[in-house]
């Protein structure tokens, strides 16, 4: 057995010694210093020749073994005994220096303390260099044993062969401070004597001798960390701080003391990581006074010195971070870091970030409201937008950055703000509310967009990221502006976000289009950005696949337009291809696609069940891309302009998709090849222009003469000018109807068997098409001068006819056969045909024709062939020429358009006064039954075409009538006027008023030759097939018996079987009278559905209306007073007294036409869920609806070009979304349309009103009526829209709108456009809004009307002013809402007002005029309680036709809607009430007040409750339902709003609170009753409505329960069952009629009987109960209250 005994026979300090031998030790310790006691314990450097043992004497040098020579001194740290271990030396060293201090040797260890702080420090008598011992005490123990040498048979750690010797070495893991360290007597002197010796190093770095001791802080450090446990907290932090202070003063200068000073604070944590230390520190700042002002702060040393070093910013937030802090100091740590995060360098923001994300308080009330004041700090911070720039962040490049913001210090930043909200939900939520609530006079950070993308990196945030981005982008938040520069040059910072944005992006590019076109937009642009910032290939690969996905999955209707998910992703990709290269933009959109190319030709499977306009846009991008190939090689000069490539592969399998689709009979299918053809028509133009402005580019450039052709004449002699011309003649060709020529046409009676013209549908859809490439500027010179010979040609050859020149005036009418008066002397056609037409000498079997709609006083030298066309044999003229009429006219018109690089609408201009050859007026009267079936089919279509006609001329030559029509946005620069056209203005203005008049008279032909024809049907449509009750009349064989047969006949002399048969044949005869008469009356209402479906359908085909017709309405020849001097002046002064005078007639069949076209306008153009049909008919993405707007994918990129007025400055900083709908204003302003506006409705309202309103027959009143309905629709379509209150661009609209509107001054917004105006003021604002406001209550209640629905229209139109007027006011409060009392005194008038008798009174008209009544009425209670209690009432006791007198609307079969009404406002009435100042105040009088009014308004219930249940009459099942609805949502508001209530001032008002239950319980009962007879009657109404109510009721009493019980007044409670009633309070087995006086008696009587408690279960009635019920009835338990 191995000996364990220490060398020298010593003991150790834990051995039992005898008396002696304790005697001798404690005179040998007498002296001893720590070196003895070390030496004592173990350790051979202070035992053997230090003097370390005072048994010296009895030690032999030669017994120590030797260290082995493979070991190197340098690394090993102290030695030890070989039979000690660092855990015996520990507890020696406690047991002996314990011995000592209870001994009195050394008291409290301060002999040993002060000679172990003298060692450290070195203050010793040490020769030489004091930290080499130091040194060796921080390096880990080590033991020797020779061989053979006895001692410890385990070791705590594996011995090593010392090479080639006999001695085994063993090095610990502890070194000596270690052991020392875990000596609790030793500890607080070791700390401070270790800290104190950090300074002193530092101080001697710049020495020379130093340099061997490099490394003793870092073992410093790594020896005080990670403490078992420390003894004293105060001083150790004490001993830090002072550490800290030190080292941060002099490490300015000194590497290495810097780094000793970060090493410091990285270590701090691991040294007080324990939860005492923080909280020690805390205590004794308070109570210690040793510690000085307030103790040792580690906390605020910390900040002092991050303050001081804003360098130390990252290791003192770690170090702070890993503190175990108390609650108070997380909550100070966190909002020094919020101070700090306004003014942190951009390199810190990480680590700050990081901080903020971890540290931020959790929970509990301070742990919220940090949490928002964290998230409002990040929102604050410069992510995105124009804050980083380049110039203010000089270091971020030598970081390894790029764009605005560090991409490595950015990118570190988004890491940890991702990882943050996904592990801090509260944070994640404080954000989404505070983005959520922002109001829109702050305005939304760019922050957002990046903070909102770190949330949604975590998948269970990103729902709710994605719903709010779509919700904010519909609010008009989130515009892509914002986006752009939230993104934009942040791609390389962005990196680890792309994944989120893809998802993002591709949520809300599949939000619905009609409903979230604004999030849909949002989605476009931000895919557009994303393809911008992330060049990387498989980056952009994963964009493109997204977006061909959603082509693939958001498919529409060939047919239906709009802008879908398919549709946006295209537009995404002509984006995308419209990127030209700039100094901004180094990258060229088509080739950033062309790798791509596969992917994009991938979507041509999705060709057919595409829209038009995708399918445009699809060519577009496929051309673009493909066709680049030639522009990569070299030159752009000239010479550059000769190839004839058609790019590679991918077009030439385009070309082959065009082909074949061209070749295809189907009009569908051709279509397709028509816009392929068009669009390569535009790729290939887009080309030459680009090379024509780089060869006038290079010529301008040039110092001498230019040695190259200029560009238009390089363009003009290019072959690209061939292919394109060849192209468009191979697609013209193919829209040709094969067999067209005369002769070998079909015959008029084939065309009325089928769709007549259908042939005609291809030509016309391609001359649109072309149409829309000119208007888009893309198309080159040649190619279009191509188009205008071309078709000017065939128009001037197929459709103008001309007149014979005849200087004598006589006219040779051929066979005139007394028709002469057809034929105008100055007006004879050359063509024979034509004049037979117009003579009469054509023949009975066709139409006859006339000259109409000459402008009078035009002298016109033309005309336009209609009816000859539609009358020819040949098939091409009649099915084919028509259907082209206006598209080709629309085609030259657009080709001659200045606006679009033309030579002026002069050019055809004697098409707008020229007649047209149409059939006589006296076909589409009286006689058009009688023609016919071929003659009514040529009537109806030249009536159809004549208009289709008329309304291109009017389309075409608006912008010429007045030069306020053209758009700001118009393609070329500049304004275009009348005179820039070629004519006078006010001479255009004159012809299209005639035009617009002859447009009203076409149209009412049109509708009635078109319900009368059957057999016409409009291009592109089928022939309605007519409804077999029309397919001949009543047919009976015995029809001739039935008209023979006499029912009166004597039956006198006829025998018993006669007499029996003659009644028989008497009732046959009878039944088939009956049945004639009714399939008679079948017929009419078949024929007269047939007929408005037919009229539907044909003016629904029409070509249509251009918005900007409404501009007409500001025409002098328009306006209601003339063209007087002084029109512009107020109302009040000018028109209303001396001008309208002389007005004795307004409206008419004209304004009625601009009128109705402005409202449609309006509501399309404002409309939130109609925007993006708007735009996508703006656009020309539908042909039916195309109209003279921008042309979408064929639209050139407009160039940024300086803004000449304020008005344009406005618009162009307004969203894409909403900038077309501010243009057209901006146009209707600058005609004065609203200034018309405010005329019609002066107007009105005095002819109305007026003092000769007498003299009004019914026909003017019609005619005042049906205007005045048209002026509201305009005036609810205009100020219902949200997007005039939303934006400050939409506000000036509103105002300039206003003032017009209000004043009629048609000059202040035109003369001020240019100037910048002031911001308007709401008052002003809701000032003219009343003024308008004013004129609508005069029309309406001025005067007696018998038409309810106009007075509704009215009352609309004031609500919506009432709304608007709160959306523009900021203030909350609706104090002094004038327009809300206006509102009130209107629907007041119009219900007590008799109405005739076949008016039709109902929820939507009285029932909305008494809501109004409710809501708007000064003192609402008082007014609901007149009606419960005063109105409502006398209804049973009225006549079956009478009404109240006070309110002839309310009777009988008016009830239903005032009593659901009333039920409504009172439940409206509780909400208000719960939300006023009254429940909120905490005033125990304010409350007293709340409670008194609820228990007004359970009176009223009660009230209209008892109303039905004592009137069996009025009970009908729909008031039922009314009962149960709205009881149900009382008792929910009631619940989740005055139970809360209670609970605050039960203890004030605890009676009136109980009361006020009580009186809901015992109305309540009837619901039961009610929901009781819904079961027994098996009402499927009543029975869905129960359930919530029975959840409603079930929740009152749980709730009351809780609250009495938390207030200890449960003995106010008792529980009975109810018994089975009836809805008139009887029991279901008494007889109906029995008094029911006794009826509360009976069931509660419950209340005598019940003990002093006051608590009762089952009252005395529960035997009778159950003995009643018979499985109808309420079996619930009810909780009833008692205020004793």
């Amino acid at each position: 057995m191995a000996n364990d005994s220490p060398p020298g026979g010593r003991k150790r300090p834990h051995e039992a010694p005898n008396a002696q031998e304790a005697k001798r030790r404690q005179i040998q310790q007498a002296e001893w210093g720590l070196r003895e006691v070390l030496g004592e314990c173990g350790l051979l450097e202070f035992a053997s020749g230090s003097g370390g043992g005072k048994g010296g004497d009895d030690d032999d040098d030669d017994d120590i073994p030797q260290l082995p020579p493979s070991a190197s001194p340098s690394e090993l740290g102290c030695r030890l005994e070989p039979s000690v271990s660092p855990s015996g030396l520990r507890a020696s060293l406690h047991a002996l220096l314990a011995e000592m201090d209870s001994n009195g040797i050394d008291a409290g260890n301060a002999r040993v303390k002060a000679e172990l702080g003298e060692l450290i420090l070195g203050n010793g008598e040490e020769e030489g260099d004091d930290n080499v011992l130091l040194r060796k005490m921080l390096l880990p123990l080590h033991r020797v044993r020779q061989r053979g040498q006895g001692g410890f048979s385990q070791f705590s750690q594996p011995e090593a062969d010392a090479g080639g010797t006999s001695a085994k070495v063993t090095v610990e893991s502890s070194s000596l401070v270690k052991v020392l360290l875990r000596v609790d007597a030793l500890q607080p002197a070791l700390l401070t004597a270790l800290l104190q010796k950090l300074p002193e190093i530092a101080s001697q770095f710049g020495d020379e001798g130093a340099v061997q001791n490099e490394d003793i802080p870092r073992l410093i450090f790594a020896n005080v960390r990670w403490l078992d446990h420390v003894v004293d907290y105060s001083a150790l932090t004490t001993a830090f701080v002072e550490c800290l202070t030190v080292l941060a003063s002099t490490s300015a200068g000194c590497a290495e003391t810097r780094g000793m000073l970060l090493d410091a604070i990285g270590t701090l944590p691991d040294v007080l990581n324990d939860a005492n230390a923080v909280r020690a520190v805390a205590s004794t700042g308070d109570g210690d006074e040793e510690m000085g002002d307030g103790g040792t702060d580690i906390v605020s040393a910390l900040t002092d010195l991050r303050t001081e070093d804003p360098s130390l910013l990252v290791p003192i937030l770690d170090a702070i971070g890993s503190l175990p802090l108390t609650e108070s100091q997380i909550e100070d740590v966190t909002r020094d870091a919020l101070e700090a995060l306004a003014n942190i360098e951009p390199w810190g923001l990480p680590a700050l970030t990081t901080f903020l994300m971890t540290n931020c308080p959790h929970g509990g009330s301070s742990g919220k409201g940090l949490a928002r004041e964290v998230v409002e700090e990040m929102r604050k911070l410069p992510l995105g937008g124009a804050e980083g720039d380049e110039e203010d962040l000089p270091d971020t490049n030598a970081r390894g950055t790029s764009g605005r913001h560090g991409g490595n210090d950015a990118g570190v930043m988004i890491d940890s703000l991702s990882r943050g909200l996904a592990h801090r939900p509260d944070l994640a939520s404080a954000l989404l509310k505070a983005v959520k609530d922002t109001r829109e006079d702050e305005g939304q950070a760019s922050a957002d967009i990046w903070l909102l993308a770190c949330c949604a990196t975590a998948q269970h945030n990103r729902p709710k990221i994605k719903s709010l981005f779509k919700a904010k982008a519909n609010a008009g938040r989130f515009t892509s502006r914002l986006l752009r520069e939230s993104l934009s040059g942040n791609g390389k910072a962005l990196t680890s976000l792309f994944p989120t944005f893809c998802d993002i992006a591709d949520g809300l590019l599949r939000s619905s289009a009609d409903s979230n076109a604004a999030s849909v937009e949002l989605g476009v642009t931000l895919y557009e950005v994303l393809f911008e910032e992330f060049a990387e290939p498989m980056q952009r690969q994963e964009i493109i696949g997204g977006l061909v996905t959603h082509v693939g999955s958001g498919m529409v209707g060939a047919n239906s337009g709009g802008s879908g998910e398919a549709d946006a992703a295209l537009r995404v990709f002509c984006n995308i291809v419209d990127t030209k290269k700039t100094k901004e933009s180094e990258e060229d959109g088509a080739v950033a696609l062309r790798p791509f190319t596969p992917f994009l030709v991938s979507m041509l499977d999705h060709l057919h069940h595409m829209a038009t306009s995708q399918v445009r846009r699809l060519f577009l991008l496929l051309f673009s891309v493909g066709l680049g190939g030639e522009e990569d090689g070299g030159g752009m000069g000239a010479g550059a302009l000769g190839g004839s490539s058609v790019g590679g592969g991918a077009c030439s399998d385009v070309h082959i998709v065009i082909t074949k689709h061209l070749s295809l009979a189907s009009f569908d299918k051709k279509r397709i090849g028509v816009i392929g053809t068009v669009a390569y028509a535009v790729a290939r133009s887009s080309q030459l222009l680009e090379r024509q402005s780089i060869i006038d580019g290079e010529n301008a450039l040039a110092e001498t003469e230019a040695t190259t052709l200029p560009g238009n004449a390089a363009v003009a002699q290019s072959p690209i000018v061939k292919e394109v011309t060849d192209a468009i003649d191979k697609a013209v060709n193919a829209c040709k109807p094969v067999g067209g020529s005369a002769g070998s046409g079909n015959s008029m009676s084939t065309s009325l068997s089928q769709n007549a013209f259908s042939d005609g549908s291809a030509m016309a859809f391609l001359l649109d098409e072309l149409c829309r490439a000119v208007r888009g500027g893309r198309l080159a010179d040649p190619v279009k001068e191509y188009l205008n010979t071309k078709w000017a040609e065939e128009f001037e050859d197929k459709f103008v006819g001309d007149f014979v020149e005849d200087e004598d005036g006589e006219v040779p009418l051929k066979g005139s056969k007394g028709t002469k008066g057809r034929v105008d002397d100055h007006q004879i056609p050359t063509n024979s045909q034509d004049l037979a037409l117009l003579n009469g000498s054509a023949g009975d079997k066709v139409v006859p024709g006339d000259l109409r709609f000459s402008i009078n006083g035009a002298e016109s030298d033309v005309y336009v062939r209609l009816l000859p066309l539609l009358l020819s044999q040949d098939h091409t003229q009649r099915e084919v020429l028509p259907v082209t009429l206006a598209p080709m006219f629309r085609l030259m018109g657009v080709l001659c358009d200045v606006r679009y690089g033309g030579q002026g609408l002069a050019e055809i201009d004697a098409m707008l006064d020229c007649p047209l050859l149409l059939p006589d007026s006296e076909c589409s009267g009286l006689e058009f039954e009688e023609l016919s079936s071929s003659m009514q089919w040529a009537v109806t279509s030249s009536y159809f075409f004549g208009t289709c006609w008329v309304r291109q001329l009017i389309n075409s030559f608006i912008f010429a009538a007045d030069e306020c029509a053209g758009a700001p946005s118009a393609p070329a620069a500049g304004s275009f006027t009348a005179s820039s056209q070629g004519f006078n203005s006010d001479e255009v203005r004159k012809k299209v008023v005639s035009r617009l008049e002859a447009l009203v008279e076409l149209e009412e032909e049109l509708r009635f030759t078109s319900s009368k024809c059957f057999t016409f049907a409009p291009p592109g449509l089928d022939i309605l097939p007519a409804p077999k009750e029309l397919y001949g009349g009543y047919n009976n064989p015995n029809d001739d018996e039935e008209n023979t047969f006499n029912l009166n006949e004597d039956t006198s002399s006829m025998t018993k079987a006669e007499k029996k048969a003659y009644k028989e044949a008497k009732k046959a005869a009878t039944k088939r009278s009956k049945e004639k008469v009714k399939s008679k009356q079948n017929r009419i209402k078949a024929k007269k559905k047939h007929e408005e479906r037919l009229v539907t359908r044909t003016m629904g085909a029409l070509r249509p209306l251009d918005s900007r017709v409404c501009v007409a309405l500001g025409f002098d020849e328009l306006r209601v007073c003339g063209n007087a001097e002084g029109d512009s002046q107020n109302v009040s002064q000018g028109l209303s007294q001396s001008m309208l005078r002389d007005v004795v007639s307004v409206g008419g069949p004209v304004t009625s036409l601009l009128l109705k076209l402005l409202r449609r306008t309006l509501s399309d153009a404002l409309s939130e869920k109609k925007a993006s049909s708007f735009r996508a008919r703006i656009e020309g993405s539908n042909l039916e609806e195309d109209t003279d707007g921008d042309d979408g994918p064929y639209m050139a990129k407009a160039n940024a070009t300086p803004t000449t007025s304020y008005t344009e400055l406005a618009i162009a900083s307004c969203e894409d979304s909403s900038k077309k709908s501010f243009e057209i204003l901006d146009v209707l302003l600058r005609g004065g349309v609203f200034a018309s506006l405010y005329e019609h409705l002066a107007a009105v309202a005095e002819l109305r009103c007026g003092p000769n309103r007498a003299n009004n027959d019914s026909d003017t009143e019609e005619k005042l009526v049906e205007t005045a309905r048209c002026l509201f629709g305009c005036l609810s379509s205009l100020l219902g829209s949200e997007m005039l209150t939303r934006s400050a661009t939409g506000k000036m609209f509103l105002a300039s709108i206003l003032k017009q509107l209000a004043d009629g001054d048609r000059e202040d917004y035109s003369a001020n456009a240019s100037k910048r105006r002031r911001r308007p003021t709401p008052e002003a604002m809701n000032k003219l809004l009343g003024f308008v406001a004013d004129n609508v209550v005069e029309i309406v209640t001025g005067a007696y009307t018998g038409d309810i629905d106009f007075s509704m229209d009215a009352v609309n139109c004031l609500q919506v002013m009432s709304e608007c007027s709160k959306r523009i006011s900021s203030a909350k409060k609706d104090d002094g809402d004038s327009h809300g009392k206006k509102l009130s005194e209107v629907a007041n008038k119009l219900l007590k007002q008799d109405w005739p008798d076949d008016t039709k009174l109902n929820k939507s008209n009285v029932g909305k005029l008494l809501s109004l009544l409710l809501e708007h009425a000064p003192n609402r209670l008082e007014t609901l309680t007149n009606f419960v209690n005063e109105v409502l009432p006398e209804i049973p006791h009225l006549d079956k036709n009478a009404g109240v007198p006070a309110f002839p609307t309310c009777s009988h079969q008016t009830f239903g809607s005032y009593y659901s009404t009333c039920l409504e406002g009172t439940v409206k009435e509780l909400g208000t009430l719960m939300d006023s100042y009254m429940v909120k105040s905490k005033d125990p009088d304010e409350a007293e007040r709340a409670i008194q009014r609820m228990k007004e308004l359970l009176g009223l219930l009660q009230s209209m409750f008892d109303l039905t249940k004592n009137n069996d009459s009025l009970a009908k099942k729909n008031v039922l339902l009314q009962q149960l609805k709205y009881g149900s949502r009382f008792i929910e508001t009631f619940v989740s709003k005055a139970i809360p209530f209670f609970t605050l001032h039960f203890e004030r008002h605890d009676d009136e609170i109980l009361n006020v239950i009580r009186d809901l319980q015992k109305w309540s009962r009837q619901l039961y009753h009610i929901m009781a007879h819904g079961k027994r009657e098996k009402d499927a109404i009543l029975n869905r409505e129960a359930p919530r109510a029975k959840k409603a009721l079930e929740t009152f009493v749980h709730k009351v329960k809780a609250l009495l019980k938390k207030n200890g007044c449960m003995t106010a409670m008792w529980t009975q069952t109810l018994k089975s009633r009836d809805i008139d309070g009887t029991k279901i087995h008494e007889v109906k009629g029995k008094s029911q006086d006794t009826e509360d008696d009976d069931e509660e009587e419950g209340d005598s009987d019940s003990d002093e408690d006051g608590e009762k279960e089952g009252g005395s009635d529960d035997e009778e109960a159950s003995d009643d019920d018979d499985g109808n009835g309420t079996d619930e338990d009810e909780y009833d209250t008692d205020s004793d």
